[in-house]
């Protein structure tokens, strides 16, 4: 073997390698995340309570939120889409600042950067459960598209008062 080919292949290993370890890494944040989620930990709540005029339609709406540089989202999006036909008085919809996920022919797909912006979640995919004026009544990181059907029931069940009360600690 030349030199020259053992150093591709000893390079194209070490990209493996790093590869793996990358993909370690990320599993392993995932998994973090959702140990503090179940722990109870406060929900990052700054859009909660907010008006968003853009987000308000007939009917309330469950909204993920989708990142184009997070992997998991891909995941996270297909079960999502099968949920729709499990909640018809609710409308569900897909939010990303690029066009990646916007051919789902079952839900509706927006292409707002500057909405994703104005949102300012700190985790992606998130769920936003969204009154039918647009004020958002709750909202939480993804824990895994497992558990993505729960995550949607338990954010479908939270009313006004409720999200009146998360804001101003009381719960």
């Amino acid at each position: 073997m030349s030199v020259l080919t053992a150093a591709v292949v000893l390079s194209w290993g070490c990209l493996a390698v790093l590869t793996l370890a990358m993909a370690g890494i990320l599993r392993q944040l995932r998994e973090l995340q959702a140990e503090v989620a179940q722990l109870g930990a406060p929900a990052w709540r700054a859009a909660t309570g907010r008006r968003v005029p853009e987000l308000a339609g007939t009917g309330p709406l469950m909204l993920l939120v989708l990142d184009p540089g997070c992997s998991f989202c891909d995941a996270v999006h297909e079960p999502f889409t099968r949920l729709a036909g499990e909640h018809p008085g609710t409308r569900f919809e897909v939010l990303s600042p690029q066009a990646r996920w916007a051919d789902t022919p079952a839900i509706r797909s927006r292409v707002d950067p500057g909405l994703v912006t104005e949102l300012d979640l700190p985790w992606a995919p998130a769920l936003l459960h969204v009154g039918a004026d647009g004020t958002v009544l709750a909202g939480q990181p993804v824990v895994s598209p497992e558990r993505l059907d729960e995550q949607v029931a338990t954010l479908l069940t939270t009313t006004p008062l409720d999200s009146a009360m998360h804001r101003q600690g009381t719960s």
